[in-house]
């Protein structure tokens, strides 16, 4: 070969090797802040195919990439996209289309947000409502079903408590399990079928009574799914949520959010649990865990108790204010079965426990599978109340307290009251759990409460509600740091479910997820924390949401 050749041949090969690499986008000028084993700070990241391709200085990367676009953070904070660990996404979207009874303050109250609902839709035969609470009513009375049954007798109401572990229906609802006879039994108060003074079925039903009265309301289409989980989406990207850990679906509606996705029209990232079923079951023998850029199904949600707020929830010792220690949803060889079925499968088991009988009950039913040090990563979701003696099980067998802050101060006025001021050294003890097991992903279970996650924050860092109660927090010796509770958001709510090869963190390689806030949520006052709101949203490298960046 010539030697003019030659020298123009190794020439262009150099050159090739030290021109700038083509990247799509550089976010430069931020305060970006990533957590987990790979925790670290940075002011810049170049993203290219939707994926973060490198961190570091604004210098560096422009040294190393030449951007189709560039955006200015001019000194915003920015996030690993935030990770709502324990919600009920779907079940969100469906309520947006029902009555909402939060945050009445009284039944009457209640009453007539009824009556405008059902006057604005007359068609409606069956009416669906959440969000009452008889604990912040003027004497705590469970509402009654007489003012439905008399004014419309021809409709069937189906009204949940916040929780979702308690009802109250009318009696034309009733009818229909007297007539089909289908529940075991003759309705025993022990199975959730409150009965009033004159011992006719009260209305209010718990737990087991409850779900087997929900079997009765008639399901969405598969349409009307879409457009309400199109719907919770619009809700959770407005408040900075890139991906939801949803806790119990069926796999209908799992598959219908893995259609969407697949079709770009559902851009979060959705980690599913799903509700235990013969389909479900199938499903997780035939596919094995299931999982693609945007969905893991890979873990199957129980029930083993219900909620403190309706007494429910399923205590070593009576509660202080009502005969009885609430119940258990099933027998304590179903867990041991199911355990051992979801094992061999690889699937995780995330059990619904709040009461500290119930809690102990499902860490020995695990300890007794899992045998030791593991990397199944079972979940305990909620984790509420949990007797000192028994936390060790967590550290024991690798086994993951999935918490929701505000619950703690959605309880704390009547908490104490329940249970008694000698179990309240296991009641929403975060930073004991922590402690046992490093790793807390943190949710908030909405619709049962806000989406809002810098409540969250408010209610992990500072033990306080919204309003800022109480002034110097409830239990404040259980509080996290902020440190710990951005990690509880992003990648520890990734690790819970698995997907923390693929997002939670700001390391190069993961999707480019990112929640983006006018100044560090850590420097943040707590008066200030209610009205935050992200100023941008990325979701695999695209905006996917955002407001004007104008206002600082």
């Amino acid at each position: 070969m010539p030697r003019t050749f030659l020298f123009l041949f190794i020439f262009s090969l150099l050159l090739a090797c030290t021109s700038p690499q083509k990247a799509d986008l550089l976010l430069y000028n931020f305060k970006a802040f990533s957590y987990g084993p790979d925790s670290f700070t940075c002011e810049a990241l170049a993203i290219s195919g939707g994926k973060i391709l490198d961190t570091g200085s604004e210098e560096r990367l422009r040294s190393k990439y030449r951007f189709d676009q560039e955006i200015n953070g001019e000194g915003r904070a920015l996030y690993p996209g935030l990770h709502d660990a324990h919600t009920h996404f779907a079940k969100m979207g469906k309520g947006l289309y029902e009555l909402d009874l939060r945050n009445t303050k009284s039944w009457e109250e209640g009453l007539k947000r009824i009556d405008s609902f059902v006057h604005l839709n007359p068609d409606k035969k069956w009416i669906l409502g959440r969000g009452w609470d008889q604990n912040r009513w003027p004497g705590k009375a469970w509402p009654t079903r007489a003012y439905l049954d008399s004014l419309y007798p021809d409709k069937y109401f189906y009204l949940s408590r916040i929780d979702g572990h308690a009802a109250l229906v009318s009696e034309s609802v009733l009818d229909l399990a007297l007539q089909s006879r289908r529940f075991p039994g003759d309705f025993p108060e022990s199975n959730g079928w409150l009965r009033d003074a004159n011992g006719a079925l009260h209305g209010v039903v718990i737990d087991i009574a409850a779900d087997y009265l929900a079997e009765f309301i008639p399901d969405p289409t598969a349409w009307e799914w879409r457009a309400m989980i199109l719907r919770a989406q619009d809700s959770c990207l407005k408040y900075g949520l890139t991906a939801v850990t949803d806790a119990g679906l069926p796999l209908d509606v799992a598959l219908i959010i893995d259609s969407l996705q697949q079709e770009n029209k559902l851009k979060m990232k959705v980690v599913v649990m799903l509700s235990p079923g013969e389909k479900e079951l199938a499903f997780a023998r035939e596919k094995g865990v299931y999982k693609t850029g945007r969905i893991r199904i890979g873990s199957f949600k129980l029930y083993a108790d219900g909620a403190l707020g309706s007494r429910g929830a399923r205590l070593k010792h009576p509660y202080c204010d009502h005969p009885g220690s609430g119940m258990l949803i099933h027998d304590p060889s179903y867990f041991d079965s199911m355990c051992r079925i979801l094992y061999p499968l690889h699937y995780q088991v995330n059990t619904h426990c709040i009461g500290d009988s119930a809690n102990k009950l499902i860490l020995e039913t695990y300890g007794r599978v899992l045998e030791g040090d593991n990397n199944r990563r079972w979940r305990i979701e909620h984790a509420q109340v949990v007797d000192t003696v028994d936390r060790h099980f967590f550290g024991d067998f690798g086994i993951i307290p999935s918490v929701q802050p505000t619950h703690a101060t959605s309880d704390m006025s009547w908490a104490e009251e329940r249970l008694c001021a000698n179990r309240m050294s296991g009641a929403y003890a975060f930073r004991a759990l922590l402690n046992e097991t490093g790793v807390m992903p943190l949710g908030t279970d909405f619709p049962v409460e806000e989406i809002n996650p810098c409540l969250t924050m408010l209610s992990a860092v500072f033990r306080q509600n919204k309003d800022l109660e109480p002034t110097n927090g409830f239990l404040p010796g259980e509080s996290l740091s902020w440190y710990e509770t951005l990690r509880g958001m992003t990648w520890d709510a990734a690790y819970a479910g698995f997907t923390e090869d693929q997002y939670g963190s700001l390391a190069p390689g993961m999707a480019a997820d990112l929640t983006i806030f006018d100044r560090p949520l850590q420097e943040t006052l707590p008066e200030q924390l209610p009205e935050i709101r992200p100023a941008m949203v990325f979701i695999d490298g695209d905006i996917a949401w955002m407001r004007p960046l104008t206002k600082r």
